[in-house]
């Protein structure tokens, strides 16, 4: 009996001794300077100055030219849209960058109705979780993110948020591969001219949003909301944008601008890479130049 105890406490103490090795090679592997997403990204970011920063969904990625608008307007621009993200995933960005002593002119955030959910995105989260135990993230923002206990166990923030945070990940941070996409920029073209439409819009917009709410308490003066063009065809657009000018009176709506160009869109919610750009000089003229 002594023997199968002894043996148990062995293996419980090569477990716990390996858990607390992996811990620290997936930390240090985030945390050598080198970025492959925007999260990452915006954490090291430091002290530093962008007069034009961009926060919200795909629809933000893929349709805002930071290189364009600094070549249009001869300001520093940062694109920090995120595939799939939500209100609050824009919000903490925000606040990092805040907490980060970053300084700007503006921020914009692209309102639709991303505001008729509250909560973070899970991806967004998962890319948080390197950094949620050290001093890259402040205790502000971890208040908001409402994270369990668990975080604080060796490895298990890495073990239960493996699809972005795992091995292979880990693998390519060492291994310094950089991301697709130029994160100084943060813009990502679509290709292709359609308007295939996904689903319909909603046709009412919820008055409140809790990371609408946070960036503002974040940015009272200097936060713009606008609206980035759908195509003519998608349901409910014209119900969906009445309801959210009256419920956020302050947003500036591209919605309608390319109706009689079918051409600069890959999709009914999306434009295409020539679209983008014609869009992006557009806002710069009206929103930055004027």
């Amino acid at each position: 009996m002594k023997i199968f105890f002894k043996y148990i406490y062995g293996l419980l103490l090569v477990l716990i001794i390996g858990v607390f090795i992996l811990d620290t090679v997936y930390t240090a592997a985030f945390h050598t300077g080198f970025a492959r997403n925007k999260t990452q990204y915006a954490v090291q970011l430091k002290e530093s100055h962008i007069d034009y920063i961009f926060l919200g969904s795909s629809r933000v990625e893929n349709h805002i030219d930071c290189e364009l608008i600094t070549e249009l307007t001869g300001k520093s621009c940062l694109n920090l849209g995120l595939q799939g993200s939500r209100v609050n995933d824009s919000a903490s960005l925000l606040q990092i960058l805040k907490d980060n002593d970053i300084s700007y002119k503006k921020v914009f955030y692209q309102l639709d109705y991303s505001v008729n959910s509250d909560g973070f995105s899970p991806a967004f989260l998962s890319s948080l979780m390197p950094f949620v135990n050290d001093d890259n993230v402040k205790i502000n923002l971890l208040s908001k993110l409402e994270l369990t206990k668990s975080t604080k166990l060796p490895f298990l923030q890495y073990a239960t948020n493996d699809k972005i945070v795992g091995f292979r990940e880990v693998i390519l941070q060492y291994y310094g591969k950089p991301s697709r996409q130029d994160l100084t920029n943060g813009y990502d073209g679509r290709d292709g001219i359609g308007v295939d439409i996904k689903g319909e819009l909603p046709s009412s917009i919820k008055e409140n949003n809790s990371g609408i709410l946070w960036m503002q308490e974040l940015e009272p003066k200097n936060l713009v909301f606008f609206t980035a063009p759908y195509c003519k065809e998608a349901i409910n657009r014209d119900l969906m944008i009445k309801d959210l000018k009256d419920k956020y009176p302050s947003v500036t709506s591209f919605i309608n601008i390319f109706d009689d160009k079918e051409m600069y869109f890959a999709d009914c919610g999306y434009l295409n890479n020539k679209g983008a750009k014609s869009f992006t000089r557009i806002l710069t003229q009206d929103l930055l130049l004027n």
